[in-house]
């Protein structure tokens, strides 16, 4: 590579490592239950349609994701999120359901099904998943911290 290109690659990596730092902690939230390697889809293009609001959209891009991984619980948890901020909580919360079937530590599932559930007038059951949050990553994590700060004292 000629240094022309050392330069582009250089700030195109760079370019990406900030707008990676723009993405919201919402975002971050949802799909943390598992990192993000090869043989994962990429959600970015998911992410930047679910930071803008526009859940209709990421939610048919999720759904044809689902149909190649159906077993993904970061692609159910993002749907059952846009779901959820499109007001289909039926739906969500089956998603959330089958995100936390999979893989039952995810964290992001955990603090967004637990909004739901102070959505829907059931915060005894937000108070559980609270609970269950401690038990997988502390008092400290950002998805304890979150539903935590929601939930009414």
């Amino acid at each position: 590579m000629n240094s022309k290109g050392k330069t582009r690659y250089f700030i195109a990596s760079l370019a990406m490592t900030l707008a990676l730092g723009t993405v919201s902690s919402a975002a971050l939230a949802m799909g943390s239950g598992s990192s993000w390697g090869s043989d994962t889809p990429d959600l970015s293009e998911v992410v930047e349609m679910i930071d803008a609001g526009k859940y209709d959209t990421a939610i048919a891009s999720l759904e044809g994701m689902l149909e190649d991984d159906p077993k993904n619980a970061d692609i159910l948890n993002y749907l059952a999120y846009s779901q959820r901020k499109s007001g289909d909580l039926e739906s969500a919360s089956q998603n959330y359901e089958r995100a936390l079937m999979i893989d039952p530590e995810h964290k992001g599932a955990l603090e967004y099904q637990g909004e739901l559930f102070l959505q829907t007038g059931k915060p005894d059951m937000a108070l559980e998943n609270l609970a269950r949050l401690e038990k997988v990553c502390g008092m400290d994590c950002d998805e304890y911290k979150e539903l935590s700060a929601k939930i009414p004292q």
